[in-house]
């Protein structure tokens, strides 16, 4: 009987239920918006940075903000995640719900906790 590598299919369905459950850590991603307008946000790259907040990674992120009937505007910020944050960005869903300032778009909030199952319509530039 041949013995099939367990350990990694026990850690993936660990993770997976766990997934739903994260809380939102504070960081740029995380901030109080002015002027908010509900948009999705396309995370197009991640990047951890050395240093850590109270034991989770600082990440850097490149994203894609889309505002329906407006032009899709790209960002970048850091915030701080954690480890179950990161897998769900990378293996779940890299769509999620936002809000956008109306007078800076630099300025986004990003609900981690909730990922999308779809990715948002682009619109053209």
């Amino acid at each position: 009987m041949r013995v099939r590598p367990f350990p990694f299919l026990l850690a993936t369905g660990a993770v997976v239920p766990l997934v739903g459950a994260c809380g939102v850590a504070a960081g740029q991603g995380s901030q109080k918006v002015t002027d908010p307008v509900r948009c999705t946000v396309t995370v197009t790259g991640i990047r951890e940075d050395k240093s850590r907040v109270n034991g989770n990674h600082v990440y850097e992120l490149r994203y894609r903000v889309h505002v329906p009937g407006e032009p899709d505007h790209e960002g970048s910020l850091r915030d701080v995640l954690n480890t179950i944050q990161v897998a769900q960005i990378v293996a779940v869903s890299k769509n999620y719900p936002c809000q956008v300032s109306r007078s800076d778009p630099d300025q986004v909030r990003i609900d981690w906790d909730e990922p999308l199952t779809a990715s948002p319509s682009a619109t053209p530039r």
